[in-house]
């Protein structure tokens, strides 16, 4: 055997060593966080001139049934206003919800699941007891990034859009939070095993009932309901796979 036929399988492991470091290098250089992005439709809704606080209102209740176990995860249930053609209308004028405070403490957002309504203030605080960063981003179509702010500094946002947001970190990888923006105060939240809502103090008037889920597993739900004056109306919620 010629001396360069013994060095052909030296060749080949340091061949091997250089991809190995290679690939390992490259997984240093790459972004720490890439979260798969959630698309969501987003809604921007006209408020028109009319005011909640005017309006003579009514509740709407009802009961969820589910075909199969249901996952222990919030469902949203809310209310779209609408036009005299049965498309979304005018939804009012209402006072926004007060801001609420969202934590980046130990590294996670607290809290990590929110319903918003429309036109809502959230300040997300980098509230840290060392000296750590921290950056705000969204994904789907209600999209931000509030950049990277150091300890006790706070970055705000209004969502003037209605859908789902999944919210992030740039810096950490498993800093992850989820947020629905109704599209008015007319919603009711379904926690854990929950089957029953009520949704009070709603402006008179024709709406199309909607269902969100945190973690979709069953076809989301639609059907009409006329709210009246004084009135409950009561409505059955199927959700089927």
């Amino acid at each position: 055997m010629t001396s360069t036929m013994r060095k052909l399988p030296l060749l080949g492991v340091a061949l091997a060593v250089t991809v190995v470091a290679t690939v390992a290098i490259k997984a240093q250089l790459a972004p720490a966080h890439l979260p798969k992005p959630v698309y969501a439709k987003s809604v921007a809704y006209k408020d028109g001139e009319w005011k909640w606080a005017d309006a003579k209102k009514g509740t709407v209740k009802g009961t969820v049934n589910f075909s199969t176990r249901r996952p222990q995860q919030p469902i949203v249930i809310y209310l779209v206003r609408q036009g005299e053609d049965g498309k979304p209308g005018e939804q009012g004028v209402y006072d926004a919800p007060a801001e609420i405070e969202v934590s980046q403490s130990g590294g996670k957002f607290e809290p990590s699941f929110a319903v918003l309504v429309r036109k809502q203030k959230v300040k997300f605080l980098n509230d840290e007891e060392k000296e750590i960063s921290h950056n705000v981003y969204f994904l789907g179509d209600i999209e931000a990034d509030l950049g990277i702010f150091d300890q006790g500094e706070s970055r705000e946002h209004d969502f003037e859009e209605a859908g789902e947001v999944s919210v992030h970190c740039s810096i950490h990888k498993r800093m992850d939070a989820k947020f629905y923006v109704a599209p008015s105060p007319a919603f009711a939240l379904l926690e854990a095993d929950a089957s029953t809502f009520e949704i009070k103090n709603v402006p008179a008037g024709k709406y199309t009932l909607h269902t969100w889920q945190k973690q979709k597993r069953f076809k989301d739900f639609e059907t009409t309901v006329e709210v009246t004056d004084g009135g409950t109306t009561s409505v059955t919620v199927e959700m089927a796979r």
